[in-house]
């Protein structure tokens, strides 16, 4: 599944897919909802030691797949996203560990999801996919890492909706994770990052194709689609390097008239190349799905209270904020670390100063490097 190209790199790999469940034995939701059948996407990089040690699971965000590093042709253009972190003697080192990168439950790149066809009706889920939720998507995960003889998870880290599922992963199997590394993530989404979801998720409801979200077979709805990553974008970086990269610049010529009533600035052509890009590779279905999943996720359901959800860490915590995150600002994270460690757990925050802001964790992943590097050479190697 994986050869080495060049010093440092993960060179070919391959997905590889993970069925269960069936309609006699259903995956049930915490919403209510069952699945009949869920299927799993995933890449693996590195070797499963003996004892099932040293496996290091990677999650991803909204609108990210399993394919985290590596490239499918050696001729593409295309490598994963975290593409400087994993590999020979890099911080996540596949000489040393069997790192594992699933898609989410609910996605569109390879899991199940609204796109997927419901072996009960044969046809497209579509609207009729149940309510999800980021713990769901952590429980369908456990099947596939028992099936690859996994005993323990040295590390589960993330970005964003991936950060959420690290947290999950603490509190929801304590006992199988040593290490745990949230990046721009939170215990709780907050009110603001609710809010631009639903304008996002409005803006794909309105677009005429929608159809309730019963499109598939005809034209989907890809206006409101690219209108709700718009949105999305705008969120995803700061004022400063929106100044830098784009100012006032025409997306003519810099020199254009500076009151031209007609001109078309330089950061609306990158938005609206933003939109088109994600139309060739998402599904709007799962976009409303998983954004949801992201507006319900808090750690404290089902648990006394949040401190008591916090009680069940057994994991060293390596919790990071990003200095210009306006989705994840980082006095909230940093008062899950103060909340962590009120209650005896093993947790620090570091800060990431980047001007890019919450996409700093892509941009900019060679600053996660050390950090990263530092929390595993904490723990204890893998037996």
């Amino acid at each position: 599944m994986l050869a080495v190209s060049d010093a440092g790199s993960v060179g070919l790999v391959d997905r590889q897919f993970f069925t269960f469940g069936s309609p006699q034995e259903p995956f049930r939701l915490e919403g209510g909802g069952v699945l009949p059948e869920v299927t799993q996407c995933y890449e693996t990089y590195g070797t499963l030691n003996a004892s099932g040690t040293n496996a290091i699971l990677i999650e991803h965000g909204i609108t990210g797949s399993s394919h985290a590093a590596g490239k499918y042709r050696l001729d593409s253009p295309y490598a994963g996203y975290w593409e400087l972190l994993i590999g020979p003697g890099k911080a996540l080192d596949t000489d040393h560990y069997f790192v594992i990168a699933p898609n989410a439950l609910g996605g569109c790149r390879g899991a199940t999801g609204p796109q997927s066809i419901n072996p009960l009706t044969n046809a497209p889920y579509a609207d009729s996919f149940p309510t999800l939720t980021i713990r769901d998507m952590v429980r369908a995960q456990r099947p596939l890492i028992d099936a690859l003889g996994v005993r323990r998870l040295h590390l589960v880290t993330g970005g964003s909706m991936g950060g959420m599922q690290a947290l999950e992963w603490a509190v929801t199997y304590p006992e199988l994770v040593d290490a745990c590394c949230p990046v721009a993530s939170s215990a709780r989404n907050s009110a603001q990052a609710i809010a631009f979801n639903e304008c996002m998720r409005r803006a794909i409801r309105l677009d005429p194709n929608w159809q309730g979200g019963r499109y598939y077979g005809g034209e989907p709805p890809r206006d409101g689609l690219a209108l709700a990553r718009m949105i999305g974008t705008i969120t995803y970086l700061s004022d400063p390097i929106m100044q830098r990269m784009f100012g006032r610049k025409s997306a003519r010529e810099e020199s254009a008239a500076e009151h031209d009533l007609h001109i078309r600035f330089d950061v609306e052509r990158y938005l609206h190349e933003e939109g088109e890009k994600l139309i060739r590779r998402f599904d709007a279905n799962t976009y409303v799905v998983v954004s949801r999943a992201i507006d319900l996720h808090d750690l404290s359901r089902g648990y006394t209270s949040l401190e008591a959800a916090y009680q069940r860490i057994q994991a060293v915590m390596l919790l990071i904020g990003i200095s210009s995150d306006i989705l994840f600002y980082p006095h909230h994270i940093v008062e899950m670390d103060q909340a962590l460690r009120r209650l005896g757990v093993d947790s620090t925050y570091w800060e990431m100063d980047s001007d890019y802001g919450h996409d700093a964790f892509l941009v900019e992943q060679d600053k996660l490097e050390q950090p990263l590097r530092e929390l595993l050479a904490r723990l204890p190697a893998p037996a």
